[in-house]
This record gives C-alpha cells, sequence and structure tokens, in this order.
C-alpha cells in the first residue's frame, strides 16, 4: 500500500485562507449594500455544502448496507466531507437575523393579509423553524459522531466489531438523513415558495445529494493520487464511480421531470406559478441550463464504460456537476426570494469564501485519521478489485 498518512500543505491553507477572506469581503459588502440578497445567498452556500457533506455520509452509510467492498479503500473522503455539519448547523442557526429577507412567511404582520400563509402558520412560524433546525442537526450530528467513531476504531483492533457497528449505525443514519433532510430541504427551499408546494421536492433533493457527493469525492480521490496516495486506485474502481455518476444522472432526471410534468399536466395555478418565471421568464436560460448540466450531458458522456472511466472525462463531469448543484439551488432560491436574476460580487465571492471554508475544514479532517482504514474486513477486496 501506499503512503496512508495526510497532512493539509501549507499552499492549500494559503488558498483556503484567501478564498475566505475574499468571501468575507463579499459578505460585509452585501450587508453594507444588499442585505436581503447576501441572506439569500448565505442561505445558497450553506445548502450548497450540507448537501454535499449529507449525500457523502450516505454514499458511505449505503457502502456498509450494501455490503459493498470495493469503495472500503476510498471510505475515509466521505467520512471527512461531513466535517462541514457543525459549521452548516451554525450558518442555519445564524440565518435567523435574516428570515424575513428570505421568506415571506417570516415578514411580521404577513398572516394579516396572506390567507394561505395564515393557514400554514402553525408550522410555518420562526420559533417552530428554528426548533426543527436544532432537531435536525441534532440527529445527523449525533450519528456522524458514532459512525466516525467506529470508523477510527477500525485502525487499531483487528476485532469485527466496529465493522459491525458501523453496519448497524448505517442503516439507523441512511432513514434518519434521507427523511430528516427531506423534510429539510421542504423547510429551508420550498417554503420560500410558500404557496407552492411539490411531494418529490424533499425527495428529490436527499436522493441527488449522493449525486452530487460522488462527484466531490471522486475530484478529491484524483487530487490526493497525484499526491501519491491511492496508488492501489485502478481502472475497476473508476469504472465503479463512473456508473455512480451514470446512474444518478438517470435518477436526477427523472425526479426532475416528473416533478415537472406533473405540475404541468395538473395545470393549477398555485402549483404553476413556481414554474411560470423560470419557464419563460429572464429566469429560462437557467432554467434549460438545468437539466442539461445535470442530466443530459452526464447521461449522454458517461453512457459508454471506456468513456465514462476515462480519468479526464470523470474529473470534467464532476467539475461540470459542481457547477450544477449551484445553478439547480439558485434557481430554487433565488426567483422566490429575490425576485431579481442578478450575478456579481456578493454570489461569486460567497461561493468562493464558503468553498474556502469547505475545503479548510474537508482536508483538515483528513489529516486526523488514516486515509485507509487498515484493518477494514473487506480492504483487500477493495485494494484487489477487478471487473
Amino acid at each position: 500500500m501506499m503512503e496512508n498518512t495526510y497532512t493539509i500543505s501549507n499552499k492549500l491553507k494559503a488558498l483556503a485562507g484567501v478564498l475566505i477572506l475574499i468571501g468575507a469581503v463579499a459578505i460585509v459588502h452585501g450587508f453594507m449594500s444588499d442585505p436581503a440578497r447576501t441572506w439569500n445567498n448565505i442561505l445558497l452556500n450553506n445548502m450548497y455544502y450540507i448537501s454535499i457533506s449529507m449525500g457523502a455520509l450516505l454514499f458511505f452509510s449505503l457502502q456498509y448496507i450494501t455490503n459493498s467492498g470495493w469503495s472500503a479503500l476510498f471510505q475515509r473522503i466521505p467520512l471527512a466531507l461531513g466535517a462541514w455539519l457543525p459549521v452548516g448547523a451554525l450558518f442555519m442557526l445564524l440565518l435567523y437575523f435574516g428570515l424575513p429577507d428570505i421568506y415571506k412567511w417570516a415578514q411580521p404582520g404577513i398572516t394579516e393579509t396572506d390567507k394561505l400563509i395564515a393557514h400554514k402558520q402553525p408550522f410555518l412560524n420562526v420559533p417552530f423553524y428554528m426548533i426543527r433546525i436544532v432537531l435536525y442537526f441534532a440527529m445527523w450530528l449525533g450519528l456522524f459522531v458514532v459512525l466516525r467513531r467506529y470508523a477510527l476504531r477500525e485502525d487499531s483492533t483487528t476485532d469485527l466489531t466496529p465493522f459491525s457497528k458501523l453496519r448497524y449505525y448505517s442503516k439507523v443514519f441512511i432513514f434518519v438523513a434521507a427523511f430528516f433532510f427531506s423534510l429539510a430541504a421542504m423547510d429551508w427551499i420550498m417554503t420560500i415558495d410558500a404557496h407552492w408546494y411539490s411531494t418529490l421536492f424533499g425527495f428529490r433533493a436527499a436522493v441527488t445529494s449522493i449525486y452530487y457527493a460522488v462527484a466531490v469525492i471522486i475530484l478529491i480521490i484524483f487530487w490526493l493520487r497525484r499526491l501519491g496516495f491511492f496508488g492501489e486506485f485502478n481502472d475497476a474502481h473508476r469504472h465503479d464511480f463512473a456508473r455512480y455518476l451514470f446512474r444518478f444522472s438517470i435518477v436526477w432526471g427523472y425526479l426532475w421531470f416528473m416533478q415537472f410534468l406533473i405540475i404541468w399536466y395538473a395545470n393549477i395555478p398555485e402549483l404553476t406559478a413556481y414554474y411560470y418565471p423560470r419557464f419563460i421568464g429572464e429566469w429560462r436560460v437557467l432554467f434549460y441550463s438545468e437539466p442539461l448540466i445535470n442530466f443530459a450531458i452526464p447521461f449522454i458522456v458517461m453512457m459508454s464504460d471506456d468513456v465514462g472511466k476515462n480519468k479526464i472525462v470523470m474529473k470534467t463531469i464532476s467539475i461540470l456537476l459542481i457547477f450544477g448543484l449551484w445553478i439547480s439551488l439558485f434557481l430554487q432560491i433565488m426567483p422566490g426570494s429575490t425576485g431579481l436574476l442578478r450575478f456579481g460580487f456578493i454570489e461569486a465571492g460567497s461561493w468562493l469564501g464558503f468553498t474556502g471554508l469547505f475545503l479548510l475544514l474537508v482536508f483538515s479532517a483528513l489529516g486526523k485519521a488514516p486515509l485507509t482504514p487498515k484493518n477494514h474486513p473487506q480492504l483487500h477486496e477493495s485494494i484487489h478489485h477487478h471487473i
């Protein structure tokens, strides 16, 4: 096996620091010039990295539930991606001060003029909203700590107890995460358009988070491989990761199309009001770009095994999906909150700042434990994985 201990480099720390500084300047500038726009960008970027973090932990749990030995070599990477969750919880709590700038239902006196929001007021109110945030993160973080503790315990024992515990708690986590992340996505994003609803919205957010997390995992593996790690990464591993991207592109496309088709066919005004400005208004370029980037291009390119597992293709598609997730969340948030299509220093700078913080947290977490679980019972199978 190759070198197993990673240390975050000073160059990467410096890069992350510069990005965080840019983000801080963008957010300060935003609060001085357009607070509402800034709060919405904080929600967008935080949801962006919460989605990747939760998707990575869902991927991690899925490997244990399905008894997938091929991925044992790389399981410390999705665990490291979970490092965003505590910071994500903090940013969600800070949104308390900007709720009226994001959600119409949080504006004082809105229930007196809007009968539908008044009807939903027992659920859509600030105290209950904040309580739900605390409950969501308490469950996710608690289970994340348990998963990480048993995963790291494998390094110090050859006993199968940690592996058995991981299989059990992975089942618990995947249920809790999938169900409550669906509810969280509805709370944090869908209620921006308080008159609209979709029964697929939360489920789609939870399932597709795995899609984007796999793209990030792929990029991290290739980055670490350049540094001399994961010398065992072979053609069969690339094939399996490529199949994940291909299959989840189909899932993404199916869920996006079904949500749109059902609403379009039913033609109910309170439902079509969500799609109308996105479909034919100033947002239409982004609206059509979203399925192109997140579904059509990955589906067509990754369809061929030989093309899909090519490392350049895998990197390109993964980078494309990083932008695809941002576009998807931008379309879900901005039309119903600010109502204006704007992209400038606030949007670009805040995303760079969150990205810098994300890189610092994730790569620091990677350095706190061996990159490969040396006593994992399926590690030998993963190292010698072939098709």
